[in-house]
């Protein structure tokens, strides 16, 4: 090979290697970690800038809504790794929260970008909170933006916040220098131990446009102004909420979905006994049944739950016979609470269990004839009969010291 294709052939690879050509560097952008997203009024809007559309031009016809965007951007430099970063006022001094206005996501985002030098980033973005007023209007708009912006992780969490989405973003924990991380933490970390299913950003996307499945968010609630109370879930038809559930529904809607880590303790009595006992679940393993007869579905969920005694009240010592008593009364209070979730969810037709989507994988010629669109199914959903069975095994009953 001459020398001239050598050099050729080297030529060619420079070209191809400038991979840093489109970098920033970090310091040249606004690195947003949190949004929380609220309904504005029209008065708010009153010194909007004209960055996307003249003064009192924008297309208005067939808008309901206007946004309220908050954004918690890092300050570069300003986090320290380590407890010494800690404490409530080192998060107020790490993190910057600003508030924008817009008539769409876009709008605002347009807006908010006019004030700042860096660019905006949502490659680190942690957590989108909505308040329940966007949610139960619809978050079609909202999964909109976010789909199209590339740099937005799938891993991040969408949660719903009554009321006010914002009081969310600017909660100052003490043990954390970035608030949103901290929350973002707090989630992953009920998730490990078994307190709320996986349900991320991306599978809330996927769920949503699965037929014969609808989707969930975790439900929050600020207390205190410096945590936050994971206060249930929210369902939804489509992309709208349509409800929400009580936090102990959460460990009955994990225990009836899929095989997970327990999470969730239950405290029963037995007859003509004044004692408590408090059981935790340890492992939750259900198996779901769909079926069709005579042209109507029909579903059948047994569970199986390990457990444990964690507290024992006013009571005698244990025997055999009195945890297996135990068993039967916490089966009985959990069918209990799994069936006023389902009366909850069929009520509102919305299957976040996704039984519609058994049922078209399993009798794909009955949902295609009979079924044929998810709205039919949201219908078909809320006469369906479906029996549930909780089998509790206590494992471990404690120790006791005499």
């Amino acid at each position: 090979m001459s020398r001239f294709f050598i050099s050729l052939i080297f030529l060619l690879l420079t070209v191809v290697l400038t991979g840093c050509w489109d970098r920033y560097e970090l310091e040249d952008r606004a690195n947003i970690l949190g949004l929380a997203v609220d309904l504005a009024e029209l008065n708010q809007l009153h010194d909007e800038p004209e960055v996307t559309h003249r003064k009192d031009n924008f297309p208005e016809e067939g808008r309901e809504s206007l946004y309220k965007v908050t954004a918690q951007i890092a300050v570069p430099g300003k986090i320290k790794l380590g407890p010494e970063g800690g404490g409530g006022q080192g998060s107020e001094k790490t993190a910057w929260i600003l508030e924008t206005y817009g008539h769409t996501m876009k709008d605002a985002m347009s807006n908010l970008q006019q004030q700042l030098a860096e660019k905006l980033y949502l490659g680190h973005l942690q957590i989108v909170v909505v308040s329940d007023e966007i949610a139960k209007r619809g978050l079609s708009e909202v999964n909109d933006f976010l789909r199209r912006d590339h740099e937005v992780r799938r891993t991040a969490w969408m949660i719903v916040n009554e009321k006010d989405a914002s009081k969310v973003i600017k909660t100052a924990p003490p043990l954390e220098t970035v608030p949103s991380l901290y929350l973002s933490d707090t989630l992953d970390n009920a998730v490990r131990f078994g307190k709320l299913p996986r349900e991320y950003l991306g599978k809330f996307w996927i769920d949503i446009s699965d037929d014969g499945v609808n989707a969930i968010l975790p439900a929050v609630k600020v207390i205190d102004g410096d945590r936050i109370l994971v206060d249930g879930l929210a369902f939804f038809q489509n992309e709208k909420m349509v409800g929400r559930t009580t936090p102990i529904e959460i460990g009955a809607y994990m225990s009836m979905k899929e095989k997970n880590g327990g999470g969730y303790s239950l405290n029963v009595s037995l007859d003509k006994e004044r004692g408590v006992y408090l059981v935790k679940s340890q492992e939750r393993k259900p198996h779901i049944n769909v079926y069709v007869i005579d042209g109507k579905p029909y579903a059948e969920i047994n569970v199986e739950v390990d457990a444990q005694i964690e507290e024992v009240v006013n009571t005698s010592l244990l025997g055999e016979k009195r945890i297996k008593q135990i068993e039967i009364a916490v089966n009985h209070k959990k069918e209990e609470i799994c069936n006023e979730l389902l009366a909850k969810l069929q009520k509102e037709g919305s299957d976040v269990l996704g039984l519609g989507a058994r049922i078209r994988a399993k009798y794909g010629d009955y949902w295609d004839t009979k079924v044929k669109s998810e709205e039919i199914w949201s219908e078909i959903y809320k006469e369906m009969k479906i029996d549930v069975k909780v089998e509790h095994r206590i494992r471990r009953a404690g120790m006791e010291w005499n």
